[in-house]
């Protein structure tokens, strides 16, 4: 029995060996998400050459060859919502040149690119014939992968046992910047410091799992160094890195980070430090006589979580003669506003005074 999906073999022209095997692992590991004794797993045979990825329970229904059809549309914790993945993950190991079969249950699947009358063109044909046993589970073998094309693919598949679990990958410097979901490699974002994997469901991806929107990352990554603090944390806070940007947006009194910046921020810089971030308040602190640190407004929303750090106004010489000049100047002379203006700008030549007297002849 053969079945012919028109799609034309230049279809997602830019998708590669990666592409394809991330959305066959990604069905596989979905399937371990929906049912937790569904061991998806992913190996490669160096002697034959060939990649096998291995999903533990169920089998592909004919249905499943409708480009669209799909069971995962509604669930957030899938991979997959699309329903292309394995069709078009087909077209392209076919097109790449590798020979492909998929088991599933009492069937053997094989795609190929063939030559169809109907459309006068070449599409992706997939032939099923019938097995004299059956197999519980789906199995994709793709052959004629070499070992450093293998040694690529595995860049981008994390290796730990919860797929489905957030973390911060701050301790291997090749994972700078690097972003997984659901345990496979989406795209490498400039300027983060740590890279980061997360359960699917918690950064929107568009259909071909290579984007990312910039403050949805931001936004999750503060979230995560909330939770957890530490010195790594409290450097990438001085430094403003864009893995914390948010984290006073996620943050309480008693979150990991404000204790933990805290503490880092008077044993360096002593208790009476006021942490200020503008020019305004650092000519406030400095007429008060204050002791001030130049922090970004995240480090000061994070410090103000446990403690007030109230700057009274206290004006300058120069600064109260102004305002008495204000209070007072309709009960002088014309003459005794002349002299004090004068003298205020000697004082501070870069202030303007408001009232401009002429004076009386």
């Amino acid at each position: 029995m053969k079945f012919t999906l028109p799609i034309s073999p230049d279809y997602v022209a830019h998708w590669g060996l990666w592409e394809a095997v991330r959305e066959i692992y990604q069905n596989a590991l979905d399937e371990q998400t929906r049912y937790r004794e569904c061991l998806a797993t992913i190996n490669y045979d160096l002697e034959n050459q060939s990649l096998r990825i291995d999903s533990a329970k169920g089998h592909l229904s004919r249905k499943s060859l409708l480009l669209g059809s799909t069971t995962k549309a509604s669930d957030k914790s899938q991979r997959g919502k699309y329903g292309e993945g394995y069709k078009l993950a087909a077209l392209v190991l076919c097109r790449l040149g590798l020979g492909v079969s998929i088991r599933s249950g009492k069937e053997m699947w094989s795609p190929q690119i063939e030559h169809d009358d109907t459309y006068d063109a070449n599409v992706l044909t997939i032939t099923v014939e019938k097995m004299a046993s059956g197999v519980d589970g789906v199995t994709f073998t793709i052959f004629d992968v070499k070992a450093a094309q293998w040694q690529e693919l595995k860049k981008n598949i994390l290796d730990f046992a919860d797929k489905d679990s957030d973390a911060i990958l701050q301790d291997d410097p090749a994972q700078k910047g690097r972003i997984y979901v659901g345990g496979l490699y989406v795209a490498t974002l400039k300027n983060y410091v740590c890279g980061y994997a997360f359960k699917p469901g918690t950064i929107a991806l568009n259909r071909d799992r290579d984007m990312v929107n910039d403050f949805d990352v931001s936004w999750e990554t503060s979230r995560l160094w909330t939770r957890r603090g530490g010195m790594k944390c409290n450097e990438l806070l001085d430094a403003e890195a864009p893995d914390v940007a948010h984290v006073d947006s996620h943050a309480y009194i008693s979150s990991p980070i404000v204790g933990s910046y805290a503490g880092y921020f008077h044993l360096k810089y002593g208790a009476s430090a006021y942490p200020v971030s503008s020019q305004e308040e650092i000519e406030k602190a400095t007429r008060a006589g204050f002791k001030w640190v130049l922090v970004p407004k995240t480090v000061q929303a994070l410090l103000r979580k446990v403690k007030s750090y109230f700057i009274p106004d206290v004006d300058s010489p120069i600064a109260k003669l102004r305002t008495w000049e204000k209070r007072w100047r309709i009960h002088l002379p014309s003459q005794a506003k002349v002299e004090l203006n004068q003298i205020i700008e000697e004082l501070d030549p870069a202030h303007e005074t408001e009232t401009k007297v002429e004076i009386e002849l």
